[in-house]
């Protein structure tokens, strides 16, 4: 890949994630609350995991694996372990491209999710 796209697919991949704190943060209002501010946060979901599919194609692994995280974290917010357990393998797969040491945290929580431990 050329830098050129890879600069266009960080440029890309960084709008969404304005976007899904926009929609995390109208999620927390009153009325949202009470009616659909779950439906904010699961599209906040999507545009972290499809945030973090861009900075993969960027090979920017930090970046990747961040945006995973977040995912992760809405997922638990959502009450759905598996979706959150997936996302934090998927950050600690991306963040061991850029340190090798880094994903240990992040599998060691997606072991206690697949297992019930939470």
């Amino acid at each position: 890949m050329d830098a050129a796209t890879a600069g266009s697919k960080e440029r890309e991949a960084a709008h969404l994630l304005a976007e899904a704190e926009k929609r995390v943060k109208s999620s927390h209002s009153f009325l949202r609350g009470l009616f659909g501010g779950n439906s904010k946060v699961e599209e906040a979901c999507e545009m972290y995991t499809r945030a973090a599919n861009m900075f993969k194609i960027a090979k920017n692994w930090n970046a990747a694996g961040n945006a995973f995280c977040q995912a992760a974290k809405l997922h638990m917010q959502l009450q759905s372990k598996h979706d959150s357990a997936t996302c934090f393998v998927d950050a600690g797969n991306a963040f061991k491209k850029a340190d090798p040491q880094g994903p240990i945290y992040y599998c060691s929580q997606a072991s206690h999710y697949h297992c019930g431990d939470l």
